[in-house]
């Protein structure tokens, strides 16, 4: 598919910007015309089904997001999805089925705020110990960093956290290095992979590490689905998280505890409370869609490492004097945006700030500035954007 037609598919957003470019994929993706269509739906179903909203919505509109999930994942078992409006809701709730007593926890100091924060504040409360592994050692030495964070997870800590994309650097591990960190890690740690900046963007094959780890995701970014559509895989096993709601009672119970809160024996067990279901909508037509053009990650994946190869050539050895990229230039283990680090905080606000005024959006993270790139840019956008940047 010619990337002029993925951009056809995309006409509100890109009216919506009209007199921008828009390069900060990652930060919100743009959402293509059939989530509108989508809203309206759910909309039309609550009005005509009314008392029998959720009864459609269990048995069609949920199923079918999970389909989508376990093919663009390569699962077996849809059943062992759950979703919530964010991603927030699912790791809490994870953490909340895990023993009362402080836990020792391997992650990075590269984790999304939502993990990072949440941390910190039950480090202060002495429920956790972590163990923080600086993240930019993935691109200073790849293999070495791999071994050293393999290493560690064999020291068997309560739980391992970590991201399939490094949000403030776009540093990946790919689904291979995802294997060989996790596949014979102690059966008594509980892993979690944060893919909020990988899914919908880096293909992901988990079939060899189904049922081992839970993995973690939303529609908001590269899903192009928005809000409202927080997902986790969650391996098979008697889980009874503390932190629960009515959802987990919409289900099969098991019977196993006698006098005690039942859970259902799949991932209902980590479902919540009521949500709106309007992101389920559109998350399924996005990726109805592209299941129609006969595109899957692996051809968004190739798009995008297009640009981003025509956004180097067109800046030229000397971009950004005195910056430092945080990723390879070979692009290898890097997701769908570019990151440098500037000298300072105030020169990386200033240059944000100057793009801005001309209408290039990107986004900021401290002194590192992101560059991000998705189906609605072709060729033309990012040389138009370098064109801009070399006269800068």
């Amino acid at each position: 598919m010619k990337a002029s037609s993925f951009k056809q598919h995309f006409s509100h957003f890109l009216a919506g910007s009209a007199g921008q470019r828009h390069f900060a994929a990652h930060s919100h993706h743009f959402w293509p015309d059939v989530t509108r269509e989508a809203q309206l739906r759910s909309w039309d179903d609550a009005a005509r089904l009314n008392d029998g909203k959720w009864e459609h919505i269990f048995s069609e509109v949920v199923p079918r997001a999970r389909a989508h999930l376990a093919r663009l994942l390569n699962l077996r078992d849809p059943q062992q999805i759950a979703f919530a409006p964010n991603t927030h809701e699912l790791l809490t709730r994870v953490f909340s089925a895990l023993p009362d007593r402080p836990l020792r926890v391997l992650t990075t100091d590269g984790e999304f705020y939502s993990f990072a924060r949440q941390l910190r504040r039950w480090e202060e409360e002495g429920r956790v110990q972590p163990e923080r592994v600086p993240a930019d050692g993935l691109r200073d030495d790849r293999a070495g960093w791999l071994a050293d964070f393999r290493r560690r997870v064999q020291t068997a800590p309560d739980v391992v956290f970590v991201s399939q994309v490094f949000f403030n650097s776009g540093l990946a591990l790919r689904d291979f290095e995802l294997r060989e960190l996790f596949h014979d890690a102690p059966a008594q740690t509980l892993i979690v992979v944060d893919s909020y900046h990988a899914f919908g963007a880096i293909p992901t094959n988990l079939a060899e590490l189904e049922g081992r780890i839970f993995y973690l995701g939303g529609g908001y970014k590269y899903a192009q689905a928005g809000e409202g559509v927080g997902f986790l895989v969650v391996p098979r096993g008697d889980w009874r998280p503390v932190n629960t709601g009515w959802y987990a009672e919409f289900a099969n119970l098991s019977a196993a505890r006698p006098g005690l809160v039942g859970y259902s024996t799949d991932a209902m067990a980590f479902w919540g409370a009521t949500q709106d279901p309007t992101g389920w909508y559109r998350f399924n037509a996005v990726w109805d869609l592209w299941s129609r053009e006969g595109v899957d990650i692996s051809a968004i994946h190739a798009h995008v490492v297009g640009l981003q190869q025509a956004f180097l050539r067109g800046l030229g050895s000397d971009s950004f004097p005195g910056w430092t990229p945080c990723f390879p230039t070979t692009l290898e283990g890097v997701g769908h945006f570019l990151t440098w680090q500037a000298p300072s905080e105030a020169q990386a606000t200033e240059f944000r700030m100057d793009l801005a005024r001309r209408g290039v959006i990107i986004d900021q993270r401290g002194a590192r500035l992101r560059f991000g790139f998705g189906l609605y840019q072709d060729a033309t956008d990012v040389a138009d954007l370098t064109e801009l940047l070399r006269e800068n």
